[in-house]
Parts: structure tokens; sequence; C-alpha cells
């Protein structure tokens, strides 16, 4: 899809090469960094995305060619704000030689590409395309620190540009959403159901003995490991399926606390930032997450807990600890809700429009 806004040729151009589809982490990116643009007043001259995804490797290549034509057809002397993918290789050199310069937004490392897309690894040469990328880029802003230093390591022997660290943020139906009531009090997993969100690990510890007796995991999203979450439904795990996010905030909302067991694989280790933990927070809800260092730093801010990665009992006795001491939910849930405001996408529109604005008096000056 490609969107242009007339009478703004001043503004960015905005490109995303990974599907944002509905619900996507991507697509979830995607709208947020475009409303830290409309929040800093900074116009989009247009956006170029695609809300496909499937068609097989075959037409995954054909979609990522087709955005790579339309982003080197709208390269001119601006700014190209995106997200890092391996084939910005094709186009970042075209906007350079128009004038431009390419503000990079870097959600993942090489091995989240992979674990995603495990059809990259078929494309000769992807490993240089994804070095490339980042090479071409003006200015970068991570999502973590972890992500700077994998980032600085792979550029290592290109030509410095300024990279720092900009959190995320997640959607405004998070903040203020109305709880659901289901009678009950209930313990709440949602996101991809990949496997390397630990699905395993927590459904190993919903079986365990230290788990509060009665006390339901519901589960709500899709994917890969849908099937071992399928095979645990019964009295004490529900898997809901996909929700629209109006609807899984109040799921969210009306948690006792939620749960984040992603295993420590390298593409998660030191560089993930789960939008569930986030998510939670904005609704003030408590969380359980693993102790992979990511998220041993995100947890720091106090509101979760952290379990060990190896371990599937350590998170049945947090979730025992949280059932049974109410001032301790109720102390976690009091530092996510004041946490809670920094997770608004809008938090961190000073700091792109900041990056930003320097790129396009680079332009000017030049």
């Amino acid at each position: 899809m490609y969107a242009a806004q007339a009478g703004a040729p001043e503004g960015v151009t905005m490109l995303w090469m990974e599907s944002t589809r509905v619900g996507s982490a991507a697509r979830t990116h995607m709208d947020g960094s475009r409303a830290r643009l409309d929040a800093a007043g900074i116009p989009v001259r247009a956006q170029i995305f695609s809300e496909t995804s499937g068609g097989g490797i075959v037409g995954k290549v054909r979609r990522l060619l087709s955005l790579v034509l339309r982003a080197r057809r709208a390269a001119h002397a601006g700014v190209l704000v995106t997200r890092w993918h391996p084939f910005l290789a094709f186009v970042t050199p075209r906007w350079f030689r128009k004038g431009g310069r390419v503000m990079l937004l870097v959600q993942g490392n090489d091995a989240s590409a992979y674990e995603t897309n495990p059809w990259l690894r078929r494309i000769p040469g992807i490993r240089r395309l994804m070095t490339k990328s980042l090479e071409g880029a003006s200015s970068i802003l991570c999502v973590n620190g972890g992500l700077v230093e994998w980032v600085e390591a792979e550029r290592a022997s290109a030509a410095p540009v300024p990279i720092a660290v900009m959190p995320s943020g997640v959607s405004d139906v998070f903040f203020d959403a109305s709880p659901i009531d289901l009678g009950e009090p209930y313990v709440l997993f949602f996101g991809g159901l990949a496997p390397w969100q630990g699905i395993d690990y927590m459904l190993e510890a919903r079986r365990s003995a230290a788990w509060p007796e009665g006390l339901k995991l519901l589960v709500i999203g899709d994917g890969e490991k849908a099937q071992a979450v399928r095979d645990a439904e019964g009295p004490g795990v529900s898997w809901l399926g996909p929700k629209p996010p109006a609807e899984l905030a109040r799921y969210v909302a009306g948690a006792l606390v939620t749960l984040c067991p992603k295993s420590a694989t390298d593409s998660m280790a030191k560089t993930t930032t789960p939008f569930k933990v986030l998510e939670s927070v904005a609704a003030g809800v408590p969380v359980i997450a693993t102790d992979i260092p990511a998220q041993v730093d995100m947890l720091s801010e106090g509101y979760g807990l952290l379990v060990d990665v190896n371990e599937p009992q350590d998170l049945a006795r947090a979730v025992a600890r949280i059932a049974a001491e109410p001032a301790v939910r109720a102390e976690l849930a009091a530092t996510a809700r004041a946490y809670a405001p920094k997770c608004r996408w809008t938090y961190a529109a000073p700091q792109l429009a900041g990056a930003i604005r320097a790129l396009q008096e680079d332009i000017e000056r030049r």
C-alpha cells in the first residue's frame, strides 16, 4: 500500500518492509511511529507498506521487491524513516544519491529476523545485506541497549553515525481499559504463540503443584504453539484465540497478573522489548517475566517479578505469591500505573523529532 499526503513536500517518508497486517508487532510499531511524528508536528509525505503476508517464499519475495521499487521511486532529498530490514540495502543508496537521509529504527537483531522469517536464510548473501542495511543509515534509534551494542558491532567498519536508545510504546487502548469481569481471578498470557515465547515452559508451570489451586490460565493469541495450548485446555487452561486490541486490553486490565516467559534465544536474551510487558504496565497490571537480560533491565523499574528461565516451578511459585499476597500485587500494580505514562508512543516523540530534524538540517547544509 502507498498512501501519500498532498501538500507536504517537506515531510518525511515512512517505509515498513515487514508485513504490517493488523495486530502484528510491525503494524503496532508503524502506527506508533506515525503517532510520534504527528505529535511532534512532523508531516508525513508518504507511507509505504504492505498488509499482506502469505504466498510462501515466492510471494514474500515479490512483496518485498514491490516495496523496494516503491521506496526507490519515492527517493528524494528528504528523510526516510524506516524500520530495519535486510532489503533496505537495495533502498538506502538510492536515497543518498538523491540527497536524502535515512532515519533507521531498530527493533530486533539478525537472530530475530531469522526466527521470525526462517526463509530469509535461503537468500544468497543475506548476511551481507543485513550489515549493509545498517551501514546505510544516517541516524539510528534502537529500542534498548542490547540492540545498540549489536548495531555498533555490525557497523564497526562503517563511518560513525548517531546511535541511541529510544523506548518503545503501546497502543492507547491499553490505557484506562475497562477490565473484563469473568467472575473469577485469572492469569493471562497474550501475544504470538511462537516457540521462543516460552509456551511449553508456561504450561509446565501451570501443571506444577506450586501453581495455586483453581487459578485459571487464560491464553490469547495464535501461532505455531497453538496446538500445545489446545492440548492443555481443561479446567485450568483456556485458549481464547486472537482478540482485537480493544477487546484484548480489557482482558489485560482484568488479569491478576500477566506472564512473559520468553526463552533465552539469541534474538531474545539481550535485545527483546516485549510489547506484552509494556501493554500490561499501561493497563496497570503486574508482570511475571523470565530473567533473560533484556527483561531483567525492563523489570528493574519494579512493576513485576522475575523468575528463573530454566525453572518452570519458579514461575508457578511467583504466581502463587501474587495470588496469596494482595499487598505485593497492589505495590507492583501501583508501580506499573506510575510508570505507565512512559509507555505512550508520544512520550518519545520529542526524541524522534530531534533526530529527524538534525537530518533535515544536514540536508539543508549540503
